[in-house]
């Protein structure tokens, strides 16, 4: 049975490609580093090996982002990947829970699997959306109910996920009605307006992505610039909201997602560079 037949927003990590290899290769360098370094800090032997397999974990997590985000270029993953293992030593650990969302919310609508979202998988993104936002941050539920209205409506539309962004909307009231309605500390401006500095940053991977050469994981078709570039404004959407409403704690618990945006800006960046000279 393969993954495709159980999710379709589902990418399995091939090792035949060395491209895969490397990532799971630098994220257990991670794992074990981080958990040493905890060890020697004087931190218990299960704390030090939790600490260390989640920092691994936010090294793929920022690998497999800028791959959703940049899909034509592979080697900025790579970028993103270095950014997050920095990120974390100064930052700390994220928060998997949003990552792991962001990936599939972003993996509806950009669908580079290249195959429909089935109804298991809205279900169970509306879920970990609602869970989320329960935490804290009625807007996940929201940008939930957004990503599947957005695959109900980009071609080729997924007609039917108009019914499960419904349900995100009244998800959405459920959260606003019995859940917190506001940030406890208040909106930071200051944390959301280096956050939109770092989105601007992103500009031109998503202009970049209006002409793509990249296929479907399971359909070997190109993928839709349209839907690329919708999944990565949502994405961006994401991590601007998290900065508002959590501040300097909403910047770095995504801080594997803005390794991503920065890493693989900057991979294009130093490529329009380079072509310069």
């Amino acid at each position: 049975m393969k993954l495709s037949d159980l999710t379709a927003i589902g990418r399995p990590v091939d090792p035949s490609y060395p491209t895969n290899r490397t990532i799971a290769l630098i994220a257990g360098i991670t794992a074990v580093g981080g958990s040493v370094i905890q060890l020697f800090l004087g931190a218990p032997w299960l704390q030090s090996a939790l600490w260390g397999f989640t920092a691994g974990i936010s090294v793929f997590l920022a690998w497999a982002i800028a791959r959703e985000l940049d899909p034509d270029r592979d080697l900025s993953a790579f970028v993103a990947a270095g950014l997050a293992i920095v990120g974390t030593g100064i930052w700390g650990l994220p928060n998997l829970g949003i990552l792991l969302w962001l990936m599939l919310v972003v993996r509806v609508v950009n669908r580079t699997t290249g195959l429909s979202v089935k109804w298991s998988d809205s279900l169970a993104v509306l879920a970990l959306g609602g869970w989320l936002a329960f935490q804290g941050n009625w807007a996940y539920a929201a940008l939930t109910a957004v990503a599947l209205w957005l695959d109900s409506r980009l071609p080729p539309a997924n007609r039917p996920q108009v019914v499960f962004a419904g349900l995100g909307v009244v998800l959405t009231l459920v959260v606003l009605a019995w859940g917190e309605a506001a940030p406890a500390a208040g909106v930071s401006f200051a944390a959301g307006a280096l956050a939109v500095g770092l989105a601007a940053v992103f500009l031109p991977v998503g202009i970049g992505s209006g002409r793509l050469v990249s296929v479907g994981d399971e359909d070997g078709e190109a993928l839709v610039p349209i839907r690329v570039q919708a999944a990565q404004a949502l994405a961006l959407s994401v991590g601007i909201e998290t900065a508002l409403w959590g501040g300097a704690a909403g910047l770095s618990a995504l801080t594997p997602f803005w390794a991503a945006v920065v890493g693989t800006a900057a991979y294009r960046w130093l490529r329009a560079f380079t072509a310069s000279r």
